[in-house]
């Protein structure tokens, strides 16, 4: 059994903040996101006559009712079957020519003739 008390259906209200915010921008085309943001939760909204609208953003009213509870019945307990596979694999025996020469490669060497 699960059950917690979260507002996790306030981020399914996100789309309406991006609309609101779209529709603020055709008010007032200088509006940015933190500015709105601002706004509609930090400060004073603007008197505009869309406070229900307002009220339908995420975490402007928060149900703090909402539970979520997963109820998980099995008729027998569920079992972990484990197999064992051989793999095969062929390793080659380690050769020096795949790395290359550090005193070939270094920017501090010698002059060559």
């Amino acid at each position: 059994m699960w059950a917690e008390s979260t507002s996790f259906d306030q981020l399914l209200k996100l789309p309406v903040l991006f609309e609101h915010f779209k529709e603020h921008q055709l008010k007032n085309p200088n509006v940015d996101l933190l500015e709105f943001i601002s706004m509609h939760y930090w400060g004073q909204d603007m008197d505009d006559t869309d406070n229900d609208r307002d009220m339908q953003l995420p975490f402007k009213k928060v149900n703090i009712n909402t539970h979520y509870i997963l109820f998980a019945r099995f008729t027998q307990a569920p079992r972990i079957i484990a197999t064992e596979q051989t793999v095969l694999q062929t390793f080659t025996i380690y050769k020096d020519q795949y790395h290359p020469d550090p005193n070939l490669t270094s920017p501090f060497r010698p002059p060559c003739v």
